[in-house]
C-alpha cells in the first residue's frame, strides 16, 4: 500500500517537474492551442470568410488559435453591408484543474506556475457556438436615383477631438466601459507618440471607395452633364475616437515574443453638406457611426500597419454613414432624378426682336456682350432685348446673392433680377431696368449649318479681359439629357461661360457652357443651342 501511494506521489512530482523543466504551468502545458468553433449568422444565406492567420481547417471544422486571443470573421451577402463579427476567449478550460500540480513545487507553483496557468490563453476557451447579428441591408443606387460625387473632404479634429480609448476585454467594450476615460492623444506604431495623425487622403480614398462600391459614382465617363442626376457631398470629420480592445491576459507575456491580437474600431463624427449640381447647399446632416471591430496584431506580426487599419475601418464606418444618409435623402425626396419637364406650365415671355445691325462688324456685336460679376468670380452674358433682358448660363449666377452687370462701355448695374431659370438646361434669364440697349437676336433655327464660322464673345479668365473674341467653326450638333448642344473648336476659357456664340450676322446661335479638358484633348467646346431659350425658358419674339 505504501508503495502504491509512493508511486502516485512520484508520478505527480514527475509531472510537476516536467512542467517546471519546460518553464510552463501544468495547465498551460496540457491545454490545446486550437479550438473548434461553430459560427453562424442571423442572416440566412450569408457567406462567411475566415481570417488567413490563426485558423486551422482539417476537414473536421474550423479551429481558431487561442494564442491570438481575438478573432474576426466576415459575413457577406448580396444586397447587404458586409460585417465583421468579433469574438474572444470567454471562459476557463477544464484543464485549469491541472494547476494544482504546480503546488507540488511550492516556489515554482506560487511564483511562476499558477500565474501563468491562470493568465495563459491556452487555459481558456471560446464559446463553442456563436451567432453573428443580422446583416444590415443597403440598396445600391437605382436607375432613377442621382449620382453622388465627393466635392470636398476635410478633417477638422484636433486636440481633445481625437481620442484613444482602451478597453480591457470585449465585454467591457460592448458595455462601453473604458479603462481610461481621459482623452489620450497618441499615435500607434509611430515615432511621434504625442499626436494621433489621420491623413485626409485616407478619408477621401475611403469615402470614394464606399460611394463607388454602392454605385453612386458615375464611371461611364459621359461628356454631357446630367444636371438633374447629380448631387455633391462635402464631408468634414469633427471627432475621431479609436477604440482599442485588449485582454488582461496579454500582460504577463509582454516580455516574450507575444503574437496576440487586439481589436480596434474607429468612431467618426462627421458633418455632411449635400449640394446640388451647381454646388448650392440643399441639405445638411451629421453622422456618428462606429465601425466594426478589426483584428490588429499587438506585435505587428501580421505585417499590417496602422494606416491599413485606418483605411479599412474608415471605409467600414463610412458605409454605415452613407447608408444613413441615403435613407435621409430618400425620405426627403432629394435623391430622385429630376427633369425640366415643367416648361409647359410657365407662361411665355415675349420680347421685341432686336433691330438687325446693317453691315455689322464684330466691334458692333461686342457691345451687346456683358460681364456678369458674382460672389465668387465672373461669367459672361448677352443682351437680347433693348429693354434689358440678358441671357447667360445658370451656373454663372447659381447661389450668388449679389450679381453685377458690367456693360461693354464699362458702366455697371447691380439692380439685377433673375427672371427665369432652367437648371436642367443650365440657362438663366436676367433683367436690368434700362432701355435703348444694344441687343443681339437669337436664332430660331433648330438645324444650323455645320462648318460655318462662329465667334465666342466673353470675358475669359479676368474681368480686365471683357469683350474678348475668339474664332472657330461650328463642329457638330449634339443632343443629351433632352438638351440641344452645339459643338465648336472656338478657344474657350474660364469666364466665357454664359457668353454668346454668334455667326457672321451677329445672330446668337448658342450660349457657351463648357469645354473638355485633359491630356490629348483640345478644341472641343459646347454651347447650349439658342433654340433652348424658346423650349426651356419660354422666351419668344412678338413678331
Amino acid at each position: 500500500m505504501k508503495n502504491i501511494k509512493s508511486s502516485k506521489i512520484l508520478t505527480l512530482l514527475s509531472a510537476s517537474m516536467v512542467c517546471l523543466s519546460m518553464l510552463s504551468g501544468c495547465a498551460m502545458l496540457f491545454s490545446k492551442r486550437y479550438q473548434k468553433v461553430e459560427i453562424n449568422s442571423a442572416t440566412k444565406g450569408a457567406k462567411i470568410e475566415y481570417p488567413t492567420v490563426g485558423v486551422q481547417n482539417k476537414g473536421k471544422g474550423v479551429k481558431f488559435d487561442k494564442i491570438k486571443l481575438y478573432h474576426t470573421v466576415t459575413f457577406k451577402k448580396e444586397g447587404y453591408k458586409s460585417a465583421n463579427y468579433a469574438f474572444g476567449l470567454s471562459k476557463r478550460s477544464p484543464t485549469i484543474a491541472l494547476a494544482v500540480l504546480d503546488l507540488l513545487v511550492p516556489v515554482y507553483g506560487w511564483f511562476y506556475g499558477l500565474p501563468i496557468d491562470f493568465a495563459a490563453p491556452q487555459t481558456k476557451l471560446f464559446d463553442k457556438s456563436q451567432t453573428a447579428p443580422a446583416l444590415i441591408p443597403y440598396e445600391n443606387r437605382k436607375e432613377d436615383e442621382k449620382y453622388i460625387i465627393i466635392n470636398t473632404t476635410a478633417i477638422d479634429a484636433k486636440g481633445k477631438d481625437i481620442i484613444w480609448h482602451q478597453f480591457e476585454g470585449l465585454s467591457r467594450y460592448k458595455a462601453n466601459r473604458t479603462s481610461d476615460n481621459k482623452y489620450v492623444r497618441k499615435a500607434n506604431n509611430s515615432k511621434d507618440k504625442d499626436d494621433l495623425k489621420v491623413d485626409n487622403t485616407i478619408f477621401t480614398s475611403a469615402l470614394n471607395g464606399t460611394m463607388k462600391k454602392m454605385n453612386f459614382i458615375d464611371t461611364s465617363n459621359t461628356i454631357f452633364p446630367a444636371i438633374g442626376n447629380t448631387l455633391y457631398l462635402n464631408a468634414t470629420i469633427k471627432k475621431i475616437t479609436i477604440n482599442d480592445v485588449r485582454s488582461p491576459m496579454a500582460k504577463p507575456y509582454l516580455h516574450m515574443n507575444y503574437t496576440g491580437n487586439q481589436l480596434l474600431s474607429i468612431e467618426l463624427e462627421i458633418e455632411w453638406e449635400v449640394l446640388d449640381y451647381y454646388k448650392q447647399e440643399i441639405y445638411s446632416t451629421k453622422t456618428k457611426e462606429k465601425s466594426d471591430l478589426f483584428t490588429y496584431s499587438f506585435a505587428g506580426t501580421d505585417k499590417k500597419v496602422f494606416s491599413d487599419f485606418l483605411k479599412e475601418s474608415m471605409q467600414d464606418n463610412l458605409e454605415y454613414a452613407v447608408i444613413k444618409i441615403r435613407k435621409e435623402l430618400t425620405t426627403k425626396g432629394l435623391i430622385q432624378k429630376t427633369s425640366g419637364g415643367k416648361t409647359n406650365e410657365i407662361a411665355a415671355i415675349t420680347i421685341d426682336r432686336p433691330k438687325k445691325i446693317e453691315n455689322g462688324r464684330l466691334n458692333d456685336y461686342m457691345k451687346s456682350a456683358v460681364t456678369i460679376k458674382v460672389d465668387e468670380g465672373h461669367g459672361s452674358g448677352a443682351i437680347i432685348s433693348d429693354d434689358g433682358y440678358i441671357i447667360t448660363a445658370y451656373h454663372v449666377v447659381a447661389g450668388s446673392k449679389k450679381i453685377e452687370i458690367i456693360m461693354g462701355d464699362g458702366t455697371k448695374d447691380t439692380a439685377v433680377q433673375v427672371v427665369r431659370k432652367n437648371e436642367d438646361a443650365d440657362l438663366a434669364l436676367l433683367k436690368i431696368s434700362k432701355a435703348g440697349l444694344p441687343a443681339l437676336a437669337f436664332s430660331t433655327d433648330a438645324d444650323p449649318e455645320i462648318g460655318v464660322d462662329v465667334w465666342a464673345i466673353g470675358t475669359p479668365k479676368s474681368v480686365e479681359l471683357g469683350q474678348s473674341v475668339s474664332k472657330g467653326v461650328l463642329s457638330g450638333l449634339r443632343k443629351a439629357n433632352n438638351v440641344s448642344y452645339l459643338q465648336t473648336d472656338v478657344s474657350l476659357n474660364g469666364g466665357n461661360s454664359g457668353g454668346p456664340l454668334v455667326n457672321k450676322e451677329g445672330t446668337i446661335l448658342g450660349v457657351v457652357t463648357s469645354k473638355l479638358i485633359g491630356v490629348g484633348t483640345e478644341g472641343v467646346g459646347f454651347a447650349i443651342s439658342a433654340q433652348e431659350l424658346i423650349n426651356k425658358l419660354k422666351v419668344q419674339y412678338k413678331n
